[in-house]
């Protein structure tokens, strides 16, 4: 995924990078900086995103591919469409022209009644995530 880093936020706990906005074709969002070097306001580059956590709640849904939140430590809303389901817990969506991976929870730890575990290649859905990380790589 191409971004462009909006703002940067110093770490807070050793051993992190800073927290960056970004913007890109789907939105606009903050996420922990996960690079070796610093990224510097204004930059393009191209990162790998990272959900840490588990999806236990999604919706199915109509729009666009998202990625936006509000303010430094909002979670962050992403929107996208299932573009594979793995044997395991692991789900690829496309957010935008970007494919995302995800680990949904297992059945027994899901908490949204009336859903399976996962959702189904096509479904369109959303999510919220406590936050994300990037990882910067050249092409």
């Amino acid at each position: 995924m191409r971004i462009e880093i909006l703002d940067l936020l110093p770490a807070t706990e050793t051993g992190k990078g800073p927290v960056i906005a970004f913007s890109g074709m789907s939105g606009r969002a903050w996420a922990q900086w996960c690079g070796s070097e610093v990224p510097q306001v204004g930059a393009l580059v191209d990162v790998e995103v990272d959900i840490p956590d588990e999806v236990t709640h999604w919706v199915t849904v109509d729009g666009p591919g998202a990625m936006v939140s509000g303010d430094p430590g909002a979670p962050v809303r992403i929107r996208g469409v299932v573009a594979g389901v793995d044997e395991d817990s692991v789900v690829a969506a496309r957010v935008g022209a970007d494919i995302v991976l995800l680990e949904f929870a297992a059945p027994a730890n899901s908490v949204q009644p009336g859903h399976d575990d996962k959702p189904m290649v096509g479904d369109s859905i959303e999510f919220t995530a406590a936050r994300i990380d990037v990882y910067p790589y050249s092409v």
